[in-house]
């Protein structure tokens, strides 16, 4: 937008089109630099070889490894590849590949290249000043042989990591390993020693940690065989001491123990048992009805008959109570022997009553005797088990020490058998090759870059160029810069002044005539005021076709039947008379200073029936028109009545004093520019002096208008048609 911001698309277009030939030069300039500068780089080859972390593994046997397989996760892949750009890994190649004994990667090895330039005086006039404000040279400390050979083994690792690049493929488990160097083959073969020296540094780390594993477990299983005996004899002294007997861990005691209680609760089981049927025979007894005893409660053969018979003879006496009543004599009989019978089972019942008395103090006995050989047993198992828990201290201590040793033990002989098996986390998936072609500089792309880059400069610079350009070259512009209405564009025509000056006449039908004809219209037939009788001719600065425009302007006013007068009024540079090869001794000076007649001091144009008062450049003639302007008004007034059209060739505004009293009388006044030449701050100083004499504009004039650049431009005016359509005209 900022050096496009007043033209359009197409103007931009067009403008690029007019410029095409800079632009395309500039461009091959760019082109052909760019060329010259990649064909001086010396050219890098990248060699690339690729890992990939591998979680998978061979199981020969379910061993768990000493040091753990890396996890298949973005992190761990990320600090692989800061292993790989390590500097110990760097160091491991470095050492493999000799790399300190190689000139490319040691600069101590190059030979010293010797330098255009004679630096010794420099270096003589820096320690000079030195001298002079008394800075003494900081004294550089002599190094010894090894630290001189250590710092040159630190510039190869730095050169050898300079031109590395780690770089993991995205949502992968691969790592891309590239190297950069000026030799092919150097780059393949460090590649490749990378990928290979990353997979053996992690065999290497993980038989490292097997062999430490293994010595330091074999120190541990020494340690703790040593106290797995001492556990167990001190198990064996306690058991002596304290008279301990092992019994599957159960002691003696303890067993009695258990067998007493259980013959206890047999006991006392019996004697509660015995004590309730005691108790019920009892109660049967005092009841005197023996037959209600149960057969539980009656372990006796002989009751058991008794209470058949008295179940009989009570049967039988109810059967003769139904039939004869109870008075009847063998019922009373049959009662009488009811009663013999519960005789007999009452005193049957006192005898069973007195066996059980008998067994329930023995079964009493039996008790107190086991609950005293309890609470003496409880005595001493209560002292037994004060002993054992210091042995159940020591068993605990013995199988601990047993569980670690075992423990260990196993590891060890895992450990062991690992050496033989380890793998690697990483595999290389892809050697690199020698690479064909250098990966840098990429001279096609970085040609077409600069090349493209220098027609986006060139076509900025004419931009910027035609943004900053300070002329007028289109009827648009100047009526948009001045304000004044433009009345044409006059061609430039080829040849000498006075070839110019004749050109209108013997070519009437040409663009240059053309071009005088519409703007003497133009000047002729005003849109708001009469038509003028008096015209001012003038530009900014010199130089700018004005004499030759005023000449024209009179030349075509005339071959239109007006009687018209060309008056040069330019004192200081009078050209009128040269353009049309005449001369006079009279001039406008001697008309406004001797009082002449200016009928008197004209002359004829040689090709039309213009009158012409030319003036004499550097004549003796001193005219100051700012002290005489009531003298050139009068003469003005007097032309008007003699001529229809008087037409004055004036000074530049910006060079002389006299326009401004000139355009201050005269009916009109015709500004003057010179294409793609005149300044604009030049143009609007002038109009603006123009102004503040009063002048009266008939409009603005582009002179000298080359019309083949002017068509080229683009711009649809009548210039672009003069060009566009020569044919049309006879030039």
């Amino acid at each position: 937008m900022g050096l496009v911001s007043d033209l359009d698309l197409k103007q931009t277009l067009v403008t690029l089109w007019r410029r095409r030939w800079a632009i395309l030069a500039l461009t091959l300039l760019s082109a052909v630099g760019a060329w010259l500068f990649v064909s001086r780089i010396q050219p890098i080859y990248t060699a690339t070889a690729e890992v990939m972390i591998d979680s998978r593994r061979t199981r020969i046997v379910d061993i768990k490894e000493i040091l753990s397989q890396l996890s298949p996760q973005i992190a761990t892949v990320t600090s692989e590849v800061e292993v790989l750009r390590s500097r110990t890994l760097a160091k491991r190649v470095a050492t493999a590949l000799n790399l300190y004994e190689d000139p490319e990667f040691n600069p101590a090895l190059r030979p010293v290249q010797s330098s255009r330039f004679d630096l010794s005086v420099v270096q003589d006039l820096v320690d000079t000043v030195r001298r002079m404000i008394h800075l003494e040279k900081e004294a550089v400390p002599e190094l010894a042989p090894a630290e001189i050979e250590e710092r040159q083994r630190a510039v190869v690792i730095d050169g050898l990591r300079g031109g590395l690049t780690v770089s993991a493929v995205p949502q992968s488990m691969v790592i891309r390993i590239a190297y950069r160097s000026p030799n092919p083959a150097t780059a393949s073969r460090i590649a490749n020693a990378f990928a290979e020296h990353y997979v053996t540094e992690q065999l290497e780390a993980k038989f490292q940690a097997l062999r430490y594993a293994t010595n330091w477990l074999n120190e541990r299983l020494e340690g703790l065989k040593h106290d797995l005996s001492a556990s167990e004899q001190a198990i064996s002294a306690y058991r002596a001491n304290h008279n301990l007997l092992e019994n599957r861990g159960v002691s003696s005691t303890q067993q009695k123990l258990t067998e007493l209680n259980t013959l206890l609760v047999t006991a006392q089981t019996k004697r509660a048992e015995t004590a309730a049927r005691i108790a019920r025979l009892e109660a049967v007894g005092r009841s005197g009805r023996g037959g209600m005893a149960t057969d539980e409660l009656l372990d006796s053969t002989f009751l058991s008959r008794l209470k058949e018979q008295e179940a009989t003879l009570a049967g039988e006496a109810s059967d003769l109570a139904s039939r004869y009543g109870d008075r009847h004599p063998q019922i009373a009989k049959i009662r009488a022997e009811l009663g013999e019978i519960r005789s007999k089972m009452s005193t049957e019942i006192g005898r069973l009553t007195q066996g059980l008395r008998s067994e329930l103090a023995v079964l009493e006995e039996r008790e107190r005797s086991a609950t005293r050989e309890i609470a003496d047993m409880e005595s001493r198992s209560l002292s037994q088990n004060k002993a054992e828990i210091g042995l159940h201290a020591l068993e605990r201590e013995a199988q601990a020490n047993r569980i670690l040793y075992e423990t260990f033990l196993n590891r060890f002989k895992e450990t062991d058998q690992q050496e033989t098996i380890q793998q690697p986390d990483a595999r290389i998936i892809s050697f690199s090759e020698r690479p064909r072609a250098p990966s840098y500089p990429q001279k096609s792309t970085l040609i077409m870059a600069v090349t493209v880059a220098g027609l986006v400069a060139a076509i900025a610079l004419i931009l910027l160029i035609e943004k900053f350009d300070n002329t007028i070259r289109t009827k648009d512009q100047l009526e948009h810069l001045i304000g004044l209405p433009a009345l044409g564009l006059v061609p430039q025509v080829a040849g000498s002044t006075a070839n110019v000056a004749a050109y209108l006449v013997e070519r009437p039908s040409s663009s240059y005539a053309e071009a005088f004809r519409i703007a003497w219209f133009a000047i002729r037939h005003p849109p708001d005021r009469p038509e003028p009788k008096t015209l001012v001719v003038t530009s900014s600065v010199p130089d700018e076709g004005k004499s030759l425009t005023a000449l024209s302007l009179a030349r075509t006013a005339a071959a239109l039947g007006l009687k018209v007068m060309l008056v040069d009024a330019d004192l200081r540079r009078a050209t009128v008379g040269t353009k049309v090869g005449l001369s006079s001794e009279l001039s406008l000076a001697e008309v406004l200073a001797d009082g002449v007649d200016f009928q008197n001091a004209v002359v004829r144009d040689p090709l039309t029936s213009l009158d012409i008062l030319t003036a004499r450049a550097g004549g003796q003639k001193q005219v100051d028109m700012l002290a005489m302007a009531d003298k050139v008004r009068q003469t003005m007034d007097a032309m008007r009545a003699v001529y229809d059209v008087v037409i004055f060739d004036c000074p530049p505004v910006l060079s002389v004093a006299d326009v401004q009293i000139l355009v201050r009388h005269a009916d009109a006044t015709l500004f003057c520019l010179r294409w793609n030449t005149t300044p604009r701050e030049s143009a609007l100083t002038a109009v603006r002096m123009l102004r503040d004499a009063k002048a009266k504009f008939a409009g603005a004039l582009l002179t000298r208008v080359n019309v083949r650049k002017h068509s080229s431009y683009g711009y649809r005016d009548m210039g672009y048609y003069y060009g566009r359509y020569r044919s049309y005209y006879n030039n």
